[in-house]
């Protein structure tokens, strides 16, 4: 995993010409493989959509899991961060004037196959081309309104996050590999004792550290599963060595078992 550092990501936005946006709106296919985006924010609202991986957007409420053929909603002026593993994502960006959003609130929503085929359709013009092809023009600012609609469709793919430094790292060492993270890990990234690890990291994010481990591996089970992947690799994928247990955790956090949560 690669992390940008504040600067590198300046860099990077500035190169593919996200930091000074134009029009109504522009699509954007970010090549990046295991890059953890550092903290930024950028005029203009993003939606992202997740072709063939998990992502991850962390801002200052929380951390936000974005399964395959899901899509996030980033309202402009939001800081965040984004954790890029291997997948293929494309984002779309729209002006703030079609799209009025002050909620300051990263989305994760229900990709219907309406929004996935226009928001793939979409990727052929990038920034500037609204407005030298009035077709784009009008695919686009179809594409912005419909935007309202799909807002409202909003999955609970969230989780607390944390300001303190040490915390923080701790939750990216273990964002980083869900399946492998250990406390013993994760006071090692946090560079404390576990004492003090546990009183802080309760602290920061209202939970204890084996609660948000577990909350995690569930919501990225959740994004599997709706991926239609079988119960057992899941279970496996996200670090439960026993199915059982994998489905206690499911059902406590969920409501339900994950064989159901699949089948809906």
């Amino acid at each position: 995993m690669r992390s940008l550092s504040s600067e590198e990501t300046r860099d990077a936005l500035h190169s593919h010409g996200l930091d000074r946006p134009s029009g109504i709106g522009f699509a954007f296919l970010d090549r990046a493989r295991n890059t953890f985006y550092d903290w930024h924010t950028h005029d203009y609202h993003q939606l992202i959509y997740a072709m063939d991986g998990p992502t991850q957007i962390e801002t200052t409420r929380g951390r936000h899991v974005l399964p395959t053929g899901r899509a996030a909603w980033i309202p402009g002026g939001v800081r965040h961060r984004t954790l890029i593993s291997e997948a293929k994502g494309a984002s779309l960006y729209f002006s703030p004037a079609v799209v009025p959003d002050s909620t300051g609130r990263v989305r994760i929503l229900i990709a219907s196959p309406l929004m996935r085929e226009m928001i793939l359709h979409a990727t052929r013009w990038p920034l500037g081309a609204d407005e030298t092809d009035r077709i784009a023009a009008s695919f686009l600012r179809t594409l912005a309104l419909l935007c309202g609609e799909w807002l409202e469709a909003e999955l609970p793919l969230y989780l607390p996050g944390a300001e303190h430094p040490a915390i923080v790292r701790a939750m990216d060492y273990a964002a980083a590999d869900l399946a492998g993270a250990t406390q013993t890990g994760a006071l090692a990234a946090a560079a404390m004792s576990e004492r003090s690890f546990r009183r802080l990291f309760a602290k920061e994010s209202g939970i204890s550290w084996q609660v948000w481990i577990g909350q995690a591996r569930v919501l990225m089970a959740m994004g599997l599963l709706i991926e239609g992947r079988r119960v057992t690799d899941v279970a496996a994928d996200v670090g439960y060595a026993s199915l059982s247990a994998f489905a206690h955790a499911f059902a406590k956090l969920t409501g339900e078992p994950p064989s159901s949560f699949r089948l809906r």
